[in-house]
């Protein structure tokens, strides 16, 4: 008899084919995704130059996964890392010279275990080599980078711009790290709580400073409030410096790319990101004679958020590509140039997105948009046509880079990047129902292809509770976190047809002793559930209501203390639990 089992893992949903024996009594698990598409944020994608095809994306709380150009899919690489802040990637760096070399920093926050993990087989085996500076891979500035880089004229000579702690290095791949006495910018120290530093937000090398066996020229920038932001070396990072005549040093630095011919450009923006940039520029620095050149896209009213992605075409001298970030009015999109910046074209008016593999993306328009926090842009190395760019739900790829009119695809096949909150597996009707954080949540009827449609009204955006009748299972009810937290704000609702369609609900205000009658759903934090008959809703908080009119009228259970978390017996409809988690 075979059985099919689902399962919450953190940031991935899984499923299982048991094969259950009936002697002995054993049973063998085969676990695979549950095909949602992508679905959350990837703060960058990036092409190996070792090999053409080869591809490594980073996500903020999902791990890191490699393109396999054979299979034509993402494969996690971190599904044996039992560590849950290794999730968490700060940077990845693909060995320039050997493909099957790669390194990962990983950890998740601040205050959680940090490593750089080395691979000599393309991410399938790990060596984890804890380090003693914090990470922050799903923190703020998460989009900066990258962070972590190999000298490509040593391959064993690495460093690392740490977010609180300096520059660190090491020069036997990794396996050992060392904090660079000499450069400037020591760090600010350990974060305040629900805090973080910028830090040296990238480190660039030279290519063609290395006729020595070691690239002699390497830049750093510096992602805090400082009177320096950008720092070089000239002797292989044995000494550092201020860079000279660096622009405005209220715009801080986060990411770099360094050209055939020395030039190095640079993104700015006011804040490190994701949210709260509110403006940017784009600047190039010629080492050969010293010369700043502003040639940021866009100025004046049109000037809106920062630069973020940014990336150059290896095989055309002159063609670079920035992306824009926080750009809400406008849109975001992607500036390209064929001078080195002398003349901009916006793809966003030359685009369509075709999201038939992920139609879900849409998110109830008639095309996908753009996309936001675009943060992630990489050219392939290998074929200038080739063009992917981030977003905070998914990764977009064009063979369409030197035409006139681009059409972008989902690049997510084998990515599981969303965030489950809650999961429900009814007893007839759909297979899953999923509670996703930013991304509402899905009716899952067909388990192996993604959903065709998020739960979008109402627009609650984080589902953080599930149930279903359990005798009637089509009559689901969630509780998930609006928009934007008010007390008029709905934050409850309930469907009929297995979680297809949606409908409001809002329990009143009532007084639970402090200084006055206040909702105890306003922000999404009240859980609710339906008994089995699919009658009786109950919303736990500060004080427990039940409805049984679909929300026309409500009352308190009697005999329960504050706090408490109601449960509904899935046979019984008149029985009930609570459970009091406080005391």
């Amino acid at each position: 008899m075979n059985r099919t089992l689902r399962l919450l893992a953190p940031c991935l949903l899984l499923m299982a084919t048991a094969g259950l024996a009936a002697q002995p009594p054993a049973t063998l698990y085969t676990w695979r995704n549950v095909v949602i598409g992508g679905g959350g944020f990837s703060p960058n994608v990036i092409f190996s130059p070792a090999e053409r095809g080869l591809a490594y994306l980073r996500t903020d709380v999902g791990g890191a996964y490699r393109w396999d150009s054979k299979q034509h899919r993402w494969v996690p690489l971190e599904d044996s890392i039992w560590e849950d802040s290794y999730y968490g990637i700060e940077s990845i760096a693909p060995d320039p010279k050997d493909p099957d070399v790669v390194y990962l920093a990983a950890g998740m926050y601040g205050s959680q275990p940090a490593a750089i993990l080395r691979s000599s087989d393309r991410g399938a085996t790990w060596r984890v080599t804890k380090v003693p500076f914090k990470m922050g891979g799903n923190e703020d500035g998460r989009g900066m980078g990258e962070r972590l880089a190999v000298d490509p004229n040593r391959t064993s000579t690495l460093f690392f711009g740490s977010r609180h702690d300096g520059l660190w290095r090491s020069d036997d791949s990794g396996g050992h790290w060392q904090k660079v006495a000499g450069f400037p910018w020591a760090g600010l120290g350990e974060p305040q709580p629900r805090k973080t530093h910028g830090g040296v937000s990238f480190v660039v090398f030279d290519p063609a400073s290395g006729a020595t066996g070691e690239s002699r020229t390497i830049y750093a920038g510096v992602a805090d409030p400082a009177s320096h932001h950008l720092f070089w070396s000239t002797d292989g990072g044995a000494t550092w410096a201020p860079l000279p005549g660096e622009p405005d040093p209220a715009l801080l630095p986060v990411k770099a790319a360094v050209a055939s011919d020395g030039r190095l450009y640079i993104d700015y923006c006011t804040s490190i990101g994701p949210n709260g940039i509110d403006g940017g520029a784009v600047w190039s620095f010629d080492p050969r004679t010293g010369a700043w050149n502003d040639i940021t896209p866009v100025r004046g009213d049109k000037a809106e958020g920062g630069y973020m992605g940014l990336s150059l075409d290896r095989g055309r001298p002159g063609r670079v590509a920035v992306s824009t970030v926080d750009r809400w009015n406008h849109g975001d999109t992607i500036w390209l140039s064929d001078d080195a910046g002398a003349h901009w074209t916006s793809l966003l008016e030359r685009s369509t997105r075709d999201t038939a593999s992920a139609p879900f993306l849409k998110f109830g328009r008639a095309m996908a948009p753009f996309g936001h926090w675009v943060s992630g842009l990489a050219i392939d190395p290998f074929d200038g046509d080739t063009l992917a760019y981030t977003t905070g739900d998914s990764v977009y790829r064009t063979s369409d880079g030197l035409r006139p009119r681009l059409v972008w695809t989902p690049w997510v096949k084998g990515v599981e990047e969303t965030v489950p909150l809650s999961l429900a597996s009814p007893t007839s009707g759909a297979h899953l129902v999923s509670g996703i954080g930013d991304v509402h949540g899905f009716v899952h009827d067909d388990l192996d292809r993604p959903p065709r449609e998020a739960f979008l009204v109402p627009d609650l955006p984080n589902t953080n509770n599930l149930d279903y009748a359990g005798q009637a299972p089509g009559i689901f009810v969630r509780s998930a976190s609006p928009s934007v937290a008010t007390d008029e704000g709905v934050s409850l609702a309930w469907s009929g047809d297995s979680g297809h369609h949606w409908r409001e609900l809002v329990a009143p205000a009532v007084s639970t002793g402090g200084d006055g009658p206040a909702r105890v759903d306003g922000n999404g934090d009240a859980p609710i559930a339906v008994a089995a008959d699919g009658k009786t809703f109950v919303v736990s908080g500060t004080a427990m209501l039940a409805t049984a009119d679909r929300g026309r009228s409500w009352w308190r259970p009697a005999g329960v203390l504050s706090d408490t978390c109601a449960v509904a017996d899935k046979v019984a409809p008149l029985v009930w639990y609570a459970i009091d988690y406080r005391g």
